[in-house]
């Protein structure tokens, strides 16, 4: 046998079994970093612990216009990134001011979380309607900055309403101005709002368009009758005061007359003309002559005497 053959043969065993221990090394390594990388798994097979926070939700079905109260509510735990914007996290977020109730402005159903948009009241959507009272409804009234007390009236605030309309009595001549005459129409009303402010914190005079005010059914169509018949304008009572006065109605005619007692306790007696500097020192004489009248002017006899003895 030749010896480049020898050597050849020789070579290529050696490759051979040089191979063989590459491939079994990789495979044995490849082995130990699958094994590594699953053995983690195995050993940490108990879910991971996450973060939760409170939400309050509703205990019951609840309606438009409910009254939301504690008992309504409950709290239950939501997953850190599960929290819907909007909700509570405690019951006293929500009831933060005793003396004003919350109503639901829509409808929500068990178990479902309370957000801020849904409720009225202090922890929730501000809205007029959850401040009116009971048997009571909202009206507005046009004023300016006369009419409307120079912007001092704010919410909270009793105002009395004066309408002011033509006299339907008026039987003036053309050309005369139009008597016109004013009575009270409402007393001790509530201001809920001056334009879009609601608050009753405020103490800042703002010159508003419109007032919102408190009335019952029939004094709010009185409302409107005397808006499309007359002006309205409003006066500002005292705070504290809810006496009642009673009122008559003030005709623009009657504004600046005297009454007729304080005119004769004015003129008195008539004046008579006594003293003798004031009296005409020439009297005029007519002497008729037939048909022929002269007209002539004389001495008095008391200046004639005066004269002579002077």
């Amino acid at each position: 046998m030749r010896l480049n053959t020898v050597v050849t043969l020789g070579a290529s065993a050696a490759f051979g079994v040089m191979a063989v221990i590459l491939a079994r090394g990789w495979i044995n390594e490849a082995i130990e970093s699958e094994f590594r990388d699953s053995r983690p798994i195995s050993m940490t097979s108990a879910p991971k612990v996450q973060n939760t926070f409170p939400v309050v939700i509703a205990a019951n079905d609840l309606n438009f216009g409910d009254t939301l109260t504690e008992d309504s509510l409950r709290v239950v735990e939501y997953p850190e990134d599960a929290v819907p914007q909007g909700s509570y996290t405690s019951i006293n977020e929500i009831f933060t001011d005793i003396t004003k109730r919350t109503v639901v402005l829509n409808q929500m159903r068990l178990n479902e979380p309370l957000m801020n948009y849904k409720i009225s009241g202090p922890g929730g959507k501000s809205s007029l309607s959850a401040r009116i009272s009971e048997g009571y409804r909202a009206a507005a009234i046009r004023v300016d900055d006369v009419s409307g007390v120079a912007g001092f009236i704010v919410p909270g605030d009793f105002v009395d309403v004066i309408f002011t309309r033509d006299n339907p009595q008026n039987t003036q001549r053309q050309g005369d101005q139009p008597d016109l005459i004013a009575d009270v129409l409402l007393q001790n009303i509530k201001v809920l709002g001056i334009d879009q402010n609601l608050n009753e914190n405020s103490s800042t005079a703002d010159v508003a368009r419109t007032v919102t005010v408190e009335v019952k059914t029939a004094d709010a169509q009185s409302l409107h009758l005397a808006l499309e018949s007359g002006t309205l304008s409003l006066t500002l009572r005292s705070a504290g005061e809810t006496a009642l006065e009673s009122s008559l109605t003030v005709k623009a005619s009657q504004l600046g007359k005297v009454p007729a007692k304080s005119i004769k306790r004015q003129l008195g007696k008539p004046k008579i003309v006594t003293s003798k500097a004031e009296r005409p020192n020439v009297a005029q004489v007519t002497i008729i002559r037939g048909e022929t009248r002269d007209e002539v002017s004389v001495l008095r006899e008391d200046t004639k005497l005066e004269m002579a003895g002077g």
